[in-house]
């Protein structure tokens, strides 16, 4: 604050003598401000020539106020005076116009209203109540938590493909409570009813219930006011799902999450009123499974939820299960997905597709540095994977092609006659009894009728701030992977939107930085069948991207995402315990396959300890981040970032840190210009005393 010595007139001085027109001091002295009506104070140096109007500033700026609603009030004898812009700071200065040196959030006049009770708005339940802020209010069309996908779309059978450490709702250093601690101590792989469960444990545990509306339905949105200004509000109708009863509800703020796409796409085949089998897709148990016994299955589709059906027809003692694709998708085994969930740093696609290989070798499943969906440099350093659907995660998936229960078959289908399969190439697979078709979900425009939009702008209902939309992206699009799972994304978005929200002067400038002409547009296509909400997962990360880095203060909300993943991880899902897990899976499923009669000799685990430690150090090699198959050291905790005006980086309060820099400067004094906000041409000095370093010198910068 007051920082004069990078100032362009003070630079361009000879040592010792002082710039015509305006003087300003080489000396500082301390400050301290403390608030009225409580004990909280900083205290910082500044130089001596500062000024009120710097010190305030600076001070509103860095609390989102307006400099006029602060006043400093200093005491002279007997009597106090509001000092003006022009004086001199003071030493001792009282703050009238705060209540804290930590930002305060704004109060909006009516309540953040959410829509779905799924993941993302369960969670973005949660924060508020972890913040504080209980002005919300959610709607779910459902009678619990926990949304479309789980409640609805998945099967009983339906396991979680990720670790439970990769998903549970209460991810983030910032989220955990005495109640929801690291999630050690829940199945790793939980199906439904365990996911369900600790989608309603985690409600219970934060008190978000009595916000929950269930069984409403959101049909009706008007925006109240110009949307431009910041007086606006929405005016909800919420219908009963069970009386059909209307009611108004108005809301500030309105968070969106539609779910994942919730139609089925639709390809009817010729033959089908003859092919004598039940054809269904494969969600919300409309597959009669128990009935599979000894029968053969065909599966059209190879993504995500196509591997899943395929691995609980097995599990029903299927006789084998046919999965017919165009092009065969990339799937992950568990070691990877783990190795990637841990990784304090993304994990490079080069180990990825090599950490790939062990299992594609062992299954005959080619190399998958050969996949339509990689794209890679000639010498292989470098390399992307592109590919319209996720990963299907699991060790099962191999395992069945090596016992000969599941058969990718790579062609289309022509048509159907008596429960056979004519495919393009000319092939016939004859003796199906059940047909799934697992190609796709699409979007329903009633989303994009609701917000009478005909386009997203970043994550946003066309451009609208105070309204995003979050969905499970489509796709895949990455070279460096962070997660494979839904955890982290969402933790980002939530804090990212709410900080927004939190403090929307923030907001207005980013917008007037431009934010809303580099952001990507999502326009509706009714051709594709596509709505404007449903986006893929490069725009998702584009849309992310540009937005944080106009506000460097968003980053620092995921500060302690990094060192809170590899701590979490190696708590809830350490390397000796989750290696054996996965070979009693692998076991398991070879006793199960024996007792359906198939007679292949027992295969071994295709990952090994030691495999995975040599694993560790090329992730070390290759992102130059230290990481052990161990672990990290549990007996340092997390620090998270101090959001108070003056606050130091975690360096800066190590002793060790600090004399390392004073020796440096000693040397180089270019420190102060690289450390400064100011990006003028800024001079150094020899003639004054600026190579000590001292965490209040540091309060400067802050």
């Amino acid at each position: 604050m007051g920082l004069h010595v990078f100032h362009p007139d003070w630079q361009q001085t000879p040592g010792g003598g002082m710039p015509r027109g305006r003087q300003y001091s080489t000396s500082f002295k301390t400050v301290t401000l403390k608030i009225l009506g409580n004990d909280e104070q900083l205290t910082f140096p500044v130089q001596t020539c500062t000024r009120v109007h710097d010190v305030k500033e600076n001070l509103a700026r860095a609390l989102t106020l307006d400099p006029e609603s602060i006043d400093f009030i200093v005491r002279k004898g007997c009597s106090t005076r509001k000092m003006l812009p022009s004086d001199e700071m003071a030493t001792v200065v009282t703050v009238k116009g705060i209540a804290s040196f930590k930002p305060q959030k704004h109060r909006w006049p009516h309540p953040v209203g959410i829509i779905g009770a799924g993941y993302n708005g369960l969670k973005t339940a949660m924060a508020y109540i972890k913040s504080g802020d209980t002005n919300f209010v959610c709607f779910d069309r459902n009678d619990q938590v926990g949304g479309y996908c789980w409640i609805t779309a998945a099967n009983k059978s339906s396991k979680l493909q990720t670790e439970f450490g990769s998903f549970h709702i209460w991810w983030g250093e910032d989220m955990v409570t005495e109640g929801c601690q690291y999630p050690k101590g829940w199945e790793i792989w939980p199906k439904k009813a365990e996911v369900l469960k600790h989608f309603h444990y985690a409600a219970e545990q934060y008190g978000v219930l009595p916000y929950m509306q269930f069984k409403s339905n959101v049909a009706k949105l008007d925006i109240i006011g110009d949307r431009d200004h910041h007086e606006h509000y929405y005016k909800l109708m919420v219908n009963s799902v069970e009386s059909g009863d209307s009611r108004e509800v108005n809301v500030s703020v309105l968070y969106n999450y539609p779910g994942c796409m919730t139609r089925n796409r639709i390809i009817d085949y010729p033959g089908e009123d003859v092919f004598g089998g039940l054809v269904a897709y494969g969600m919300n148990d409309d597959c009669p499974y128990e009935e599979l016994s000894g029968k053969n299955i065909a599966i059209l589709g190879n993504g995500a939820f196509a591997v899943e059906n395929a691995r609980t027809a097995v599990e029903h003692a299927a006789n084998k299960v046919y999965l017919l694709t165009r092009r065969k998708n990339l799937a992950s085994p568990r070691v990877p997905c783990w190795f990637v969930h841990q990784g304090p740093v993304p994990t490079p696609g080069k180990l990825v597709l090599d950490m790939f290989k062990p299992m594609y070798e062992l299954a005959d499943f080619g190399d998958p540095w050969d996949y339509w969906s990689v794209n890679a440099s000639k010498d292989k350093s470098k390399v992307s994977i592109i590919q319209n659907s996720r990963f299907g995660i699991g060790d099962v998936t191999f395992l069945m092609t090596l016992y000969g229960k599941l058969e990718y078959v790579q062609d289309t289908l022509k048509r159907l006659t008596h429960q056979t399969l004519h495919l393009t190439s000319g092939r016939k697979i004859e003796d199906v009894y059940i047909i799934l078709k697992s190609l796709g979900l699409l979007g329903d425009f009633t989303v994009d009728r609701l917000h009478k939009m005909k386009q997203m702008v970043g994550q946003w209902c066309d451009g609208d701030w105070r309204r995003p939309l979050l969905i499970d992206a489509i796709g895949m699009n990455a070279a460096n992977f962070t997660t494979f799972s839904t955890g982290i994304g969402s933790h980002g978005f939530v804090n990212t939107q709410k900080y927004l929200h939190d403090h929307p002067k923030e907001y207005y400038r980013m917008q007037e930085m431009g934010l809303l002409k580099q952001l990507p547009v999502n326009k509706a296509d009714e051709e594709l069948d596509k709505p404007a909400y449903c986006y893929d997962v490069k725009y998702a990360m584009g849309a992310a991207i540009i937005t944080e880095s106009m506000n460097p203060k968003l980053s620092e909300l995921s500060a302690t995402d990094p060192e809170y993943k590899y701590r979490m991880y190696h708590t809830a899902h350490p390397l000796d315990f989750y290696l054996q897990e996965c070979i009693n899976d692998w076991d398991n499923y070879q006793k199960m396959f024996k007792e359906q009669g198939c007679t292949r000799e027992y295969v071994p685990y295709p990952y090994t300890k030691e495999m995975i430690e040599g694993y560790f150090q090329t992730y070390e090699e290759l992102t130059h981040v230290p990481a052990r198959a161990s672990g990290p050291d549990m007996s340092r905790g997390i620090e998270v970032p101090d959001n108070s005006v003056g606050s130091l980086p975690s360096w800066a309060k190590e002793e060790h840190q600090l004399e390392s820099l004073s020796h440096q400067l000693a040397r180089d004094k270019t420190w102060w210009a690289q450390q400064s906000g100011n990006k003028a041409d800024l001079f150094q000095r020899s003639d004054h005393d600026l190579d000590v370093v001292t965490p209040e010198r540091l309060a400067l910068k802050a």
